[in-house]
């Protein structure tokens, strides 16, 4: 059938979209090896997110081509409208498996940054939740008619539930999950030593997944200009946003990865004296348990995380001096000299005790 401008218009606004996605992703690919990173469980799930967004680019373009989708149900044949159905069946379950495999990718990227036990404990839980109603969706929606070709093919005598009323109902999910997925960071990047414009910066990095909630509440909205007597035609908005949607989660959970490929746009705020670490977001080998929360803390911690900076500038000071600077260094002290030694013992049992004892 010939391409209408409806038609046209979501082909184009879809791939736009679909090549940035895959364009964000091969640059996170890009910035995994640049910063020497393993890929993870995160990545993996990008990677196979991609796949799915892909999948979701030729059923539109069959949905345009064979479905009528964009065009008036009165001008289409039955054949066409049979194939508009099976294409619509098809994108929901590529849907309703790519939507969760998205969120748990970015709970799982959050979950190799935040390493604190606590909160990995609360990702887990959010991650189970995700999987468990992608996997009750996805069961769901195999059951909507029965027999499920009753579905695509009206002349069969079967049962089937409203399917605006239970994508809208997913929806509702997915929205819910976003915002909570969009807060779950917060929390630990306020505790952070770090100054406000620093832990502003670096909310406004996780933040960008606000971009996704935005998206999914309104194709909650559109997803009710469906009108079941012209569904072919007024299901424009709805099928234009069900693609927008994940594409703008496929790349805003790339963005906090790509950041590492342009290191100008690191933090550049000052550093407090109690804060050596800067936040990794680009690089998770690295991750954020190890830099110090503004949350009280016991003298002996504070002497360990002291200990810990101590060790680290003692480390890096040796590997730049030359050979003549540590033979100098490491030559008996004249007698005019003041020498001091600190040792300093770490006692990790229940205890958690730090003892130092200074000698000059």
């Amino acid at each position: 059938m010939a391409l209408t401008h409806r038609g046209g218009a979501m082909i184009a606004i879809v791939t736009v979209l679909v090549a940035l996605s895959l364009a964000a992703v091969l640059l996170r690919i890009l910035a995994r090896y640049r910063r020497r990173v393993r890929f993870g469980m995160d990545d993996y799930l990008c990677f196979l997110s991609a796949i799915l967004l892909l999948g979701m680019l030729v059923e539109l373009v069959l949905w345009v081509l064979i479905g009528g989708n964009g065009s008036h149900q009165a001008d289409l044949s039955e054949e066409t409208i049979q194939n508009f159905y099976k294409i619509f069946l098809a994108n929901q379950f590529t849907y309703f498996a790519l939507s969760p495999l998205t969120k748990i990718s970015f709970v799982c990227f959050y979950r190799r940054v935040f390493t604190i036990p606590s909160f990995q404990w609360t990702s887990l839980v959010m991650n189970m939740i995700i999987a468990l109603w992608g996997a009750a969706i996805f069961v769901a929606c195999g059951l909507q008619c029965r027999p499920l070709s009753a579905y695509w093919d009206h002349t069969i005598t079967g049962t089937c539930f409203d399917s605006t009323k239970f994508i809208i109902v997913n929806q509702v999910f997915n929205v819910l999950v976003d915002f909570a997925i969009l807060a779950l960071p917060i929390p630990m990047i306020w505790n952070l030593q770090r100054s406000w414009q620093d832990k502003l910066a670096l909310n406004g990095v996780f933040a960008i997944g606000g971009i996704v909630c935005l998206a999914s509440i309104y194709r909650i909205v559109v997803l009710f200009w469906i009108d079941p007597a012209d569904v072919t035609y007024t299901v424009y908005k709805a099928t234009l946003w069900t693609h927008i949607e994940p594409s703008i989660g496929l790349t805003c959970s790339c963005l906090p990865i790509i950041r590492g490929l342009f290191p100008q746009f690191k933090l550049s705020g000052a550093r407090q004296d109690n804060a050596a670490y800067y936040v990794p977001t680009d690089r998770t080998d690295t991750s954020i348990s190890q830099i110090p929360l503004s949350a009280a803390k016991s003298p002996a911690s504070e002497k360990f995380f002291a200990f810990k900076l101590e060790e680290r500038a003692d480390r890096s000071l040796s590997l730049s001096r030359s050979p003549r600077d540590i033979s100098s260094f490491q030559s008996p002290p004249s007698p005019l000299a003041i020498e001091v030694r600190t040792e300093i013992d770490v006692v990790q049992n229940s205890g958690q005790s730090i003892r130092s004892h200074n000698q000059v």
